[in-house]
């Protein structure tokens, strides 16, 4: 509000920015304007101070539908001053000149003159409906009647007001009548609940006769896979045991190789072994009868006599025992003689 000063005799007025002042002075304007500031006579003075904003009001309009039920109509109005001189003409808007707080309540004033010409086009709509269609599309439909009607209003610019903007922000009904109103949705959505819930159910169940069916599947695949497996390990130790065969097979003829080879060297060894041993004796027993050849050959230029002393020696060195030996006379005798001759005769 208006900041009033007090001096002696004068006071001294300042006004916000916002604050339209209207001067009055013996019943004549003489001083006006927005966030003004002055001296001036308490005496003689009257001072009016109106809104320079956008002002709002909000009420609540109650009427019935076409169907007899009862509605409300939450509204706000968005206005404005545009004639103020007018306006304080038509609302007190005079403040006290020792607190500078208004003398009366002119906004509620102004409030109730909006909800008066609020009504009669949200009046004449409403009337014209059900409740259903006025709960479902009443908020925007009251709106454009309002707006109209305030816009055809020849009262507002009298009065020095205009329109800035009017919203609805509901219509309701009463709170039996808007529950039942909400059971056939309520109920729809609940199907729609059931029938979805349904369906999951239905999916649920054909997702899982798919899931069954892809597991019998991939088992029916496993089994088939594992059979052939098993012919594969089968192939495998099949083939394992044949190359074990044939492996041993190889093992067994190298062996037997080895073995022929063996025999066959040692009986080349053998061979060559018994050759040589045959060849030593023949070589030994060529040298045996050329030695004994070369003896008989010396043995035959030698006198009997000497020949028989060499046997008789060569005798008594193999003879190791005597059990028995018989000399006859004759025998040495001659013997004897013989050799004398032989040496007689050299």
């Amino acid at each position: 509000m208006a900041t009033i000063g007090h001096y002696p005799f004068v006071r001294h007025l300042r006004a916000e920015p916002n604050q339209y002042i209207l001067h009055f002075r013996g019943g004549r304007l003489v001083h006006e304007g927005a966030g003004v500031s002055y001296w001036f006579n308490p005496l003689s003075a009257s001072v009016a101070q109106l809104p320079v904003e956008d002002c709002e009001t909000t009420f609540m309009l109650h009427e019935r539908t076409t169907d007899f039920q009862e509605v409300s109509v939450q509204c706000t109005v968005r206005y404005r001053c545009v004639a103020h001189a007018a306006l304080a003409a038509r609302v007190n808007f005079a403040v006290s000149l020792r607190t500078g707080l208004w003398l009366e309540q002119p906004l509620e004033r102004l409030a109730s003159f909006w909800s008066q010409r609020a009504q009669g086009p949200a009046r004449t709509w409403l009337v014209g409906v059900s409740v259903e269609e006025a709960v479902r599309r009443g908020a925007e439909a009251v709106r454009s009647a309002i707006l109209a009607a305030l816009a055809a209003d020849a009262e507002l610019g009298a009065m020095g007001l205009a329109v800035v903007e009017v919203q609805v922000v509901q219509v309701s009904a009463t709170a039996d009548v808007e529950k039942a109103l909400q059971i056939p949705t309520r109920e729809a959505i609940q199907q729609r609940a059931d029938e979805a819930m349904f369906g999951r159910r239905a999916l649920a169940v054909e997702k899982e006769r798919a899931i069954k069916e892809n597991e019998l599947n991939t088992q029916i695949e496993l089994a088939k896979k594992e059979e052939h497996l098993i012919a594969q390990n089968a192939a495998n130790e099949q083939t394992r045991v044949r190359s074990a065969n044939e492996a041993d097979k190889l093992r067994a003829e190298a062996a037997l190789e080895r073995e022929r080879l063996a025999a066959e060297a040692y009986a080349r060894d053998v061979q060559a072994r018994a050759d040589g041993d045959a060849h030593a004796r023949r070589l030994l027993d060529d040298a045996s009868l050329a030695a004994e050849e070369a003896r008989l050959g010396y043995y035959r230029d030698l006198p009997p006599s000497l020949v028989f002393g060499l046997a008789a020696q060569e005798a008594a060195k193999k003879i190791t025992s005597i059990q028995h030996l018989n000399i006859s006379p004759d025998l040495l005798g001659s013997t004897f003689q013989q050799m004398l001759r032989d040496g007689a005769s050299k």
